[in-house]
């Protein structure tokens, strides 16, 4: 009886978190043009519900739930919110770049195409829906972009960050552990494998 309860007691304050640091609250994101590829994975990530998930850290807490990654204040007030045209799959909260301060590193799906927004100098209409790495920081108390990935050649399929890697100069002790996939149909963990990156200079590098 008290296991039961206190799952139940965990639910509730996982929907308090939700509910001070989420869709009501979240700053606005930006408009999108979503392409026809990513309202397909959408319909198709449905199947496959998230599993919400709130982390506080410094004082800001970072709230994970449908897709949608927002990070509130101490007083609840809206920071950010990632994008419309982003599916944020999981996140991280550690300080990547060694400078002393935390920074939010995130997994997301979205497509490179940007729609009808497309800048006319890209000429790039591929809008296959690819796994990116964004990492972000809290600058004058407003997210700030570090670095971004690219497509990457494998998803993600769940990751971990630790910080007990070797310091130099160039790396800053941030090591990220991957288990990754390949891209196909569903949502499947087929020819999955890990890998190992050190953050070195502006970015992360294979160990």
């Amino acid at each position: 009886m008290r296991k039961r309860f206190t799952i139940m007691g965990a639910a509730l304050l996982l929907a308090v978190l939700l509910a001070s640091c989420g869709g009501a609250g979240g700053a606005a994101a930006p408009e999108t043009t979503l392409t026809d590829a990513f309202r397909q994975f959408l319909a198709e990530r449905k199947t496959h519900p998230q599993t919400a998930r709130v982390q506080t850290e410094e004082g800001i807490t970072y709230a994970l739930d449908g897709g949608i990654l927002r990070a509130c204040d101490a007083a609840g007030a809206p920071l950010w919110q990632s994008q419309e045209s982003w599916y944020v799959e999981d996140f991280r909260v550690g300080d990547v770049d060694g400078d002393g301060g935390a920074d939010l590193l995130l997994s997301l799906w979205k497509s490179y195409s940007f729609g009808a927004r497309h800048p006319a100098r890209m000429e790039n209409g591929d809008e296959a829906v690819r796994c990116h790495l964004f990492l972000y920081t809290l600058r004058g108390g407003r997210m700030k972009q570090l670095w971004a990935s690219s497509s990457l050649p494998r998803p993600i399929l769940s990751f971990e960050l630790s910080f007990d890697g070797e310091k130099t100069p160039v790396a800053s002790g941030a090591v990220l552990r991957t288990v990754e996939g390949s891209y196909g149909g569903g949502f499947t963990q087929g020819d999955a494998r890990a890998f190992a990156y050190a953050w070195e200079g502006w970015g992360f590098v294979p160990q």
